[in-house]
């Protein structure tokens, strides 16, 4: 039976509902995606041709097609920043709010009642839904592909700054060659196998003799780490804005954003607290435990990395969140609820919510022209290595220069230069 057939009334209200959002800007679908993970037992967020109910950004010039295929079919809840009403919708003005969005939807459930004509159409609304989605698969597969094309690029850009690298002395023991944004973490292990070849046991004995002294393992180059991360998560860390022209006003307050409020604040805030009292500090108000132990240096959370994504572009209101004194706290034996929890070093996890804050942006208290270096050597096998980390970290080691400056002697994007910037500020690294 589909969704069209049924009355989602008052007899549905102890089942969870389904929702889907549409037309709305990243930041506010992962507000409306973190609210919701914290009603679980009530709502669930899926795509649009599973939803049971859509919850729709009126303003956004591309919801027109979704509105009409499911105006017959599904409640809709209409979003709008105007004094306007929508006939046949619930109509809910910005911005919004948890519990007038929870009232909206029981609202439209209840008003709710399917158009005679769609007991029959449903079928045909399958068939759209499943075209809709080969719509999807395509789309991804050209961002693959673009992705592919962009490595291709990338090499031909390095050759042309070879001469650039040079001068700068990147290409000796200590520096690394710029990598491609996707290196596919099968290709890495196979080539690591590749370099262990098995002995059998009987020449063991053999190469004792012909060995007079073992070889010390040299240790890992910096062009030996890569960037093993996926299209996806390639662009949660940097973005994809293009470069802009930082002397023109207009363009140059695109590439910066404000940390006031956000998840990353917090945490500066909580290491701060937790390094003075010497004593473990949670941070209260998320969706789970989230806390740093000052004597380890660690961070200890029990709920899904994965949520820290949408976390890391939340603005929270006012005293939403607050820091906790957590003395029972420890790493080997946690005093928390989840069934899974994470330890993980405060660097590792600052650097990783920078890069997901920053997504291709400078946090505005950073200057990009003025001069900096950095005072400490960053761990790309500890540290998420974003594309080009290794070139940028070893440029920056042995010279004092500007983000814009480090663009231009690279030639690579600014989003990547501007990312690892905020990231390395984050975890203290610049002098």
């Amino acid at each position: 039976m589909g969704v069209s057939h049924i009355k989602l009334s008052k007899r549905a209200a102890s089942k969870v509902i389904k929702l889907g959002v549409v037309g709305f800007e990243l930041q506010s679908k992962s507000a409306i995606d973190l609210f919701f993970m914290q009603h679980q037992e009530a709502y669930r967020m899926v795509p649009t041709e599973q939803a049971e109910v859509l919850i729709i950004d009126m303003e956004h010039p591309a919801v027109k097609p979704v509105i009409e295929q499911y105006k017959a079919s599904r409640p809709i809840i209409a979003v709008t920043a105007t004094e306007n009403s929508f006939d046949g919708f619930e109509t809910l003005s910005k911005p919004l709010e948890g519990k007038r969005l929870i009232k909206a939807i029981k609202q439209a459930v209840e008003k709710f009642v399917p158009a005679k004509k769609d007991m029959n159409s449903s079928p045909s609304l399958s068939n759209e839904g499943e075209k809709a989605f080969q719509e999807y698969q395509k789309r991804v597969a050209a961002g693959r592909q673009a992705m592919s094309d962009y490595s291709s690029l990338t090499t031909d850009r390095d050759e042309l700054s070879q001469q650039v690298r040079q001068r700068f002395q990147l290409n000796d023991t200590n520096s690394a060659p710029s990598e491609s944004p996707v290196v596919p973490p099968e290709a890495v292990v196979k080539k690591t196998g590749a370099q262990k070849p098995v002995v059998a046991p009987s020449k063991l004995e053999a190469i004792k003799v012909a060995t007079p002294a073992p070889q010390k393992t040299p240790e890992k180059k910096p062009q030996d780490v890569r960037a093993k991360l996926s299209y996806q998560m390639v662009y949660e860390c940097c973005g994809n804005a293009p470069d802009v022209n930082m002397h023109e006003p207009d363009q140059r307050r695109r590439v910066f954003f404000k940390d006031d409020s956000t998840l990353l604040a917090i945490l500066q805030e909580v290491i701060a607290e937790g390094e003075a009292q010497k004593v473990p500090v949670e941070i209260t108000g998320l969706p789970g435990t989230l806390a740093y132990l000052p004597e380890q240096k660690n961070f200890l959370f029990d709920f899904s990395e994965e949520l820290l994504v949408p976390l890391a572009l939340t603005r929270f209101g006012y005293q939403e969140l607050t820091l906790k004194v957590r003395p029972d706290l420890d790493a080997d034996r946690p005093s928390v609820a989840g069934s899974t929890v994470t330890v993980v070093d405060s660097d590792e996890l600052m650097w990783k919510l920078a890069l997901w804050t920053s997504k291709g942006r400078l946090n505005r208290s950073i200057d990009p022209e003025k001069p900096l270096r950095l005072s400490k050597k960053l761990d790309f096998n500890q540290l998420l290595a974003i594309p080009h980390a290794t070139t940028i970290g070893s440029l920056w080691g042995r010279h004092s220069l500007s983000a814009l400056e480090v663009v231009k002697v690279l030639k690579i994007h600014q989003r990547y230069v501007f990312s690892f910037m905020t990231a390395a500020n984050a975890v203290g690294a610049f002098k």
